[in-house]
């Protein structure tokens, strides 16, 4: 049986030793920003902001990119 588990940043280290006190394999673990407001565009200025985002992560030295688009 696998869970995803989902928790603010802080807590990070905090459920994996819990985890791992209980002796549950930890698959894979990360980071992922999941924003807390979201925003409605129209379909134009979402085409816009995607087409942002695309030259955006076209970039090298980008590792990540977010936003806070309502998809």
């Amino acid at each position: 049986m696998e869970f995803l588990i989902y928790a603010p940043f802080e807590s990070f280290g905090t459920i994996q030793k819990e985890l791992e006190n209980r002796e549950i394999e930890i698959l894979s673990s990360g980071f992922e920003r999941i924003p807390q407001v979201t925003k409605k565009l129209t379909e134009e200025e979402a085409a816009d902001v995607e087409k942002l985002l695309e030259k955006i992560e076209e970039d090298d030295d980008v590792q990540n990119v977010y936003h806070t688009m309502e998809e």
